[in-house]
């Protein structure tokens, strides 16, 4: 079975990888945004009270707490918040459709349950196992968007101390030991490392 490093490591897809590129400067700004709201206990300005609760359980269940945190400790949902208030807005009304869609399925399924949130996370993953099969472009974004509040730097908001780098095992050290390329030969005995 997958280990959770090994899923965060193979779901950075090549197409996923180029989205993330070439949105870097949004991303960062966006993060600055979350983590002001994380700080400061903000409410959502994006999310509905219940639309932020589904999502964050939903993080929850993509990236689970269990020996080490997850996308809930992370902060994920300020990261997805935020982000779609602003450069991604474009994409809300997606977003609000798949959680709305979500929230249509556990009625159907749990009449009982109040909302996805509610849910035990057993069942919580039957409604995501289903959601992953019949809405794949929700499914994709919204888990792309945990990842990034999961992982990003956590001066901009999201991977709230560090903890998505930690699940990761990078160490955020800044030191810079060769070897280093050709045009580093000079500063080491004239010898490219």
């Amino acid at each position: 079975m997958p280990t959770r490093k090994d899923f965060l490591s193979t779901s950075g897809s090549m197409m996923g990888g180029a989205w993330l590129m070439r949105l870097s400067p949004v991303i960062a700004a966006i993060q600055g945004c979350a983590s002001e709201a994380m700080r400061d206990g903000l409410a959502f300005v994006t999310f509905t009270e219940r639309e932020g609760a589904d999502f964050d359980a939903f993080a929850a269940r993509i990236v689970p707490t269990d020996d080490t945190p997850g996308a809930r400790e992370a902060g994920s949902v300020y990261f997805a918040d935020r982000a779609l208030q602003d450069v991604l807005a474009d994409l809300l009304p997606m977003v609000r459709e798949g959680l709305a869609a979500m929230d249509e399925r556990v009625r159907a399924s749990f009449p009982d349950a109040d909302s996805f949130a509610d849910l035990p996370e057993a069942r919580q993953d039957e409604i995501i196992t289903a959601i992953e099969t019949e809405d794949p472009g929700f499914f994709f974004f919204a888990r792309t968007l945990i990842l990034i509040g999961l992982v990003g730097n956590p001066e901009y908001g999201g991977n709230r101390d560090g903890v998505g780098w930690a699940l990761l095992g990078f160490e955020d050290a800044y030191v810079y030991e060769p070897p280093f390329g050709y045009y580093d030969r000079n500063e080491h005995g004239g010898v490219a490392e």
